[in-house]
């Protein structure tokens, strides 16, 4: 594993055969840097490390070119004619000052800069006409280089940046740039970085001007830059305030203006422009206003992996978004969501991860002003068309085959190119189709439009165009009205599904006192829903969703109508209200989620982040004072009042539904049905013997968790009141979101995740044991705290090991694998465990009971004991699984064995091979 990243040898050491002049190559490991060893053949020349990165860069990810190369006559082998690995001599040390042409450093600084760049390279000595990358630099190691002038130069302004190490890339001319800042007298840096080689005026067809994407600086262009055709110049936007040490950022006005300036002074020929991602996009739609306000022609604006986006502006809608998607988040948890996407902070240190997340906070804040104050009112369009290109499997450009319409709003026509199989960062990954997108694309004809249409069967396309003359606006159009209208009523009938099942279970405790009735109805309200959820999902995804949304509230209404009628008849039995809670569970997850895949037809799709926040944090508040008001509601008003009320809310829902006519835009859909998500992540998980054993562990804790949270109501009930009881549920709840919160902030530990996650089991059974030590609500109410705060540390740490360990496409295979596990449990907890138990453990507690003068005296006797001691069992049984996660290797070395995952982009590479080869 190099840099976070898995190497597959074999790979390397294909790409290592197909080197001129080799016969053969083989690939390891010496310290932490990747080593290639070459065997030559008869009378081949040696060629230089420079020109052999070179071409392994073009066949081979950055991370996988190895660093060193020892060439040798014959490879070792041993007896059966293998390759003998142990035997592979060491490799030298690199010795730049014995090539030809070497000079050494002349003064003071470039002896600086020039043991800088040993020392980060792993060189004896460097010489002053030495170029960084053909030592075997790349951006990761110039980052280091940088980190380490700064503290060298602190004099410097402004400070030696990355960008300065691509364009002055000897020690002599970094060393010279050096001593001008230090100075004063170095020229103004230009806002236009020249990341290609300068072309020949003669010989130029023209110029592409690439806005970096958030949290990134310039060099972020430069594969592309390496992949542009002959007489293409590519210039990256270097702004201001995109290094450590740099002044503040400039608006994205501002920064516009000065590169039209320099565009006009600087550029000659056909120009197109290119913004990629929020604030890359934002920057680059007010650029080419200014080229074109200032007279020149602009062949093309391209904008790629985003659509247009906006924070609402309604009384209601623009005060709950700005509470949801201004909250804090953590570095470490922002910075886990960025690589899950294929984002690379691998190698930077914490101070630069915190600067980019820090950067990339500046430029979303920046883009979605931006974009909220010019959907507003209606802008001047440019000439020049506009061509979205979006990765197929980028999770940011969903919707994409209706979404790139919207970009009419920005110009009179808008085309869609689909780079198949790619993810987020294709600029990086894909540079070379994107390069043949953004010079081929704005000036095709017709049969160049066949041979890169869909059916041509490339890795890319051209997929539709559009006029804005031509869009015709729809009969019903996605309304924010709309969606709170249905938002609220969906809200009402969710909520009262929650107050049934959390109100239910209690009633008939209290009314019969048995254990097992409650038991099994908490577990008909839970797991009914929990199996059906992938038929619902298929049903979702086929047929009509408002009429699902109605079907679903409409057997929760009439489920909950025949519990009342029975309750006031007096035939409210068991076992009618075992199947009523079972048809409650199953309607409700149909409705939930035909209501969740609805919200993108109803709420327009440039707010749809913020609907979903809202949506969220609606069903989260309802969900935590659910206990509170339903113990509240038994009390106050009984069962009976409880489930009128209900049955009012229910025909409230399907009223709203009934009126509210759903848009024909494309609601969410997924990509394969849950089914065979829940398949395929099986064998994702099963295949890997480290998951294997993580799904083990929490399987086993599952089975203890389950019957500890389902009896705490009965444990209070033993000897408290129903009021108690629900203030013990708000104590778990506030919990929860203390959890939430504090992960939100924290993002969990930087290493050795699932070894922080087995320590915070420890506290969940030491809650456990709290709970169940004294019938006493202050230790009850502390203990239902911390096991849901140890819970939802516990999600969110295994939600950031999903998304730094398994690639961004499989993430969601693996996550309903571990729903699946938690929920083939949870029927043992509540079924079993919880009802069954705690009567057997009952009579050992009673007074006179066998247990009465030993445990008894520690922890009580007398009714509900029982139910303490089965707390003691399970929070024991915890304890000792975490003893064991800790000790067992695979578990306690997860996170050391198991690689960072791959980018998503580079996983396509692979998938779309696969799919050739079959």
């Amino acid at each position: 594993k190099i840099r976070g990243h898995r190497v597959e040898l074999g790979e390397v050491e294909a790409a290592l055969g197909a080197l001129p002049g080799v016969v053969q190559g083989v690939a390891g490991l010496r310290g932490d840097r990747l080593v290639a060893w070459l065997e030559r053949e008869p009378d081949a020349p040696e060629t230089g490390a420079a020109e052999l990165r070179a071409f392994l860069l073009d066949r081979l990810p950055e991370y996988m070119v190895p660093g060193r190369f020892v060439w040798l006559d014959r490879l070792p082998l041993q007896a059966h004619g293998k390759v003998d690995r142990a035997a592979l001599p060491d490799p030298e040390p690199e010795r730049p000052d014995l090539r030809p042409g070497y000079t050494a450093p002349a003064d003071p600084t470039e002896e600086a800069v020039a043991a800088i760049w040993a020392g980060v390279l792993d060189l004896e000595r460097v010489g002053t006409g030495d170029d960084f990358f053909e030592l075997g630099g790349h951006s990761l190691l110039a980052t280091q280089v940088v980190a380490r002038m700064r503290k060298a130069f602190p004099e410097s302004r402004p400070p030696i940046g990355v960008l300065e190490m691509f364009t002055h890339p000897t020690v002599a001319a970094l060393a010279t740039l050096v001593t001008e800042r230090r100075a004063g007298a170095a020229a103004p840096r230009r806002v236009l970085a020249e990341l290609t080689r300068p072309v020949a005026p003669e010989d130029r067809v023209g110029s592409v001007i690439c806005v970096p994407y958030g949290g990134a600086n310039a060099v972020v262009y430069q594969t592309l830059a390496d992949a542009m055709p002959a007489g293409y110049s590519l210039y990256a936007v270097a702004a201001p305030g995109r290094e450590p040490g740099e002044e503040g950022q400039l608006p994205f006005e501002e920064v516009a203006r000065l590169c039209a300036e320099e565009i006009a002074e600087h550029v000659r020929g056909p120009v197109v422009i290119y913004g990629h991602c929020a604030p890359g996009s934002a920057l680059a739609i007010e650029l080419a206003r200014h080229v074109e306000a200032s007279g020149r022609e602009l062949d093309a604006l391209y904008l790629g992996g985003i659509f247009p986006f906006a924070k609402p502006r309604g009384r209601l809608l623009g005060p709950l978004s700005s509470l949801i998607n201004d909250r804090l988040q953590g570095t470490r948890r922002v910075a886990a969501e960025l690589r899950a996407i294929g984002g690379d902070v691998s190698g930077l240190d914490e101070e630069q991860v915190a600067f980019t997340v820090e950067l990339m906070r500046e430029d979303g804040r920046m883009a979605e002003e931006y974009y909220t104050r010019i959907l507003a009112a209606e802008q001047p369009r440019l000439r020049a068309p506009v061509i979205s290109v979006v990765g197929e499997r980028d999770p940011g450009t969903e919707f994409y085959q209706e979404r790139f319409k919207e970009w009419c709003f920005v110009s009179e026509s808008a085309s869609l190119v689909v780079i198949d199989e790619a993810g987020h960062f294709f600029p990086k990954y894909r540079a070379g189709e994107l390069a043949q997108i953004l010079t081929g694309t704005h000036t095709a004809d017709e049969a160049w439009r066949r041979e890169h249409s869909r059916e041509a069967g490339g890795t890319w396309w051209l997929q539709d165009s559009v006029t804005r003359r031509a869009t015709v606006r729809r009969e019903r159009e996605p309304d924010v009205r709309r969606f709170l209208a249905v938002a609220l009523g969906q809200l009402v009938s969710l909520t009262g599904s929650a107050l049934t099942e959390f109100a239910v279970p209690i009633w008939i405790y209290t009314v019969t006192g048995s254990l097992v009735h409650f038991g099994l109805i908490a577990l008909l309200a839970l797991v009914p829903g929990i199996c059906v959820a992938p038929l619902a999902g298929a049903v979702v995804d086929r047929h009509d969703r408002r009429r699902v949304m109605i079907a679903g509230d409409l057997c929760s209404g009439l489920a909950q109508a025949a519990m009342l009628a029975l309750l006031l008849t007096g035939g409210l039995t068991v076992a009618p209200l075992y199947v009523l809670i079972a048809v409650v569970s199953v309607s409700a997850t149909f409705q939930r989620l035909a209501y969740q895949a609805s919200i993108p037809q109803l709420v327009p799709k440039r707010y749809l982040g913020h609907a979903n926040g809202i949506v969220q944090l609606a069903i989260g508040t309802a969900q935590f004072l659910v206990p509170l008001v339903a113990v509240g509601l038994l009390a106050a008003i009984g069962l009976e009042g409880i489930l009128t009320i209900q049955v009012a809310a229910y025909v409230f829902a399907v009223v709203v539904v009934l009126f509210v006519r759903f848009p024909t835009t494309l609601g969410l859909r997924r990509r394969e049905p849950m089914s065979a998500e829940i398949a395929n992540g099986f064998r994702f998980s099963l295949g890997h013997r480290s998951f294997r054993a993580m799904l083990a562990l929490f399987a086993g804790v599952n089975l203890f968790l389950a019957p500890m949270f389902v009896m705490v109501s009965p444990l209070v009930l033993s000897f408290s009141s129903l009021t108690a009881a629900g203030a013990m549920a708000v104590a778990a709840g506030a919990g929860a979101v203390a959890g939430g919160v504090t992960m939100s902030l924290w993002g969990g530990p930087t290493h050795r995740r699932l070894r922080g996650v087995i320590l915070t089991t420890t506290l969940m059974a030491v809650s456990g044991l709290l709970i169940g030590l004294r019938p006493n609500l202050w230790l009850i109410g502390a203990g239902a705290f911390g096991m849901s705060y140890a819970l939802a540390l516990i999600n969110g740490v295994i939600m950031t090991i999903i998304q730094v360990k398994v690639p961004y496409r499989f993430q969601g295979r693996v996550i309903a694998v571990n729903t699946m596990i938690a929920a083939a449990t949870t029927p043992i907890g509540f079924g079993v465990i919880a009802p069954l138990a705690a009567p057997l453990l009952d009579p050992l507690l009673a007074a006179g009971g066998p247990l009465a003068g030993t445990l008894g005296v520690v922890i009580g006797t007398g009714p509900g004991r029982g139910i303490g001691l089965l707390y003691l069992l399970c929070g024991l049984g915890i304890a000792l699984l975490t003893v064991a996660g800790l000790r067992i290797r695979t578990l306690a070395r997860f996170d050391d064995d198991v690689p960072d995952a791959r980018p998503d982009d580079l996983v396509g590479i692979e998938e779309l091979e696969r799919t050739r080869a079959s």
